[in-house]
């Protein structure tokens, strides 16, 4: 059933992102509904460039309120640079269609989603993604967010030892967006200018009860998560482009051959 869509000053349209999805190149991406969430078509989006290659994994929209998430996530994806990438993708461009169309962060339970990935049995949003990760391996992670209390950008990465590329994609999107220079961002000790780097061990993250995806998806798929958090006082343009900006570094510094 098709939930009844939200009208007003505020709201968005989740048809607008099906629209953009369904406008891709066939040749170059696969897009999937992976399911349905709350009456929307839950999408994943592939391309498989060569079994042998690497494969990068990147999530937006996981809080409705974080419209820039999403933006990125659809910039990228209909970038030509997206393609040029020695690598396989799988994309998730909006985990939360509900929240995001009503411009809210959690979903239509009122969960958030992003804390329930250690046991998602009453979340369908984090049993999809759980499902389209299982048994998947990733050179890295990149998490697009966005923060409505942050003075400018900042990055979280998790990983358990060097090398770490947090500085380079600092250096990066501070040339995008002025970046977030507080001691103490989203609560957490800052490690550097605009960089919070958790420690990537197994048993520091299974002191937390209510996990958020990039937990799980670092125990289980792949060695290195970046999340990647704009300040919603810019333009919406601003914010995307520091997203993909963010991306493209990571890429530059984990994939060498390019």
């Amino acid at each position: 059933m098709t939930p009844d869509r939200p009208s007003g000053e505020g709201f968005r349209d989740y048809r607008e992102i099906v629209r953009r999805l369904s406008a891709l190149p066939p040749r170059d991406w696969h897009v999937e509904q992976a399911g349905t969430v709350w009456g929307y078509p839950f999408f994943c989006v592939r391309r498989r460039l060569d079994r042998l290659a690497p494969t990068v994994f990147l999530t937006a929209g996981i809080h409705g309120e974080e419209p820039g998430s999403v933006a990125g996530a659809l910039r990228w994806l209909e970038s030509a640079e997206s393609r040029k990438w020695p690598v396989n993708w799988l994309v998730l461009p909006c985990i939360n269609p509900y929240g995001w169309e009503r411009n809210h962060r959690r979903n239509a339970q009122r969960r958030d989603i992003n804390r329930q990935f250690r046991d998602p049995s009453a979340c369908p949003e984090a049993k999809l993604v759980r499902k389209l990760v299982v048994g998947q391996r990733f050179l890295f992670m990149v998490d697009f967010h966005e923060d409505v209390d942050a003075s400018g950008y900042y990055l979280y990465e998790l990983r358990a030892a060097p090398p770490y590329i947090g500085e380079r994609i600092i250096r990066a999107v501070g040339r995008i967006i002025p970046v977030n220079r507080d001691k103490v961002i989203d609560g957490n000790q800052a490690t550097g200018v605009a960089l919070i780097r958790r420690e990537g061990t197994a048993r520091a993250l299974r002191r937390r009860r209510r996990w958020p995806m990039a937990f799980h998806v670092f125990l289980n798929c792949t060695g290195h998560v970046l999340g990647s958090e704009t300040p919603v006082q810019f333009p919406l343009e601003q914010r995307a482009a520091a997203h993909n900006t963010a991306l493209r570094a990571a890429l530059r510094a984990l994939v060498p051959s390019q």
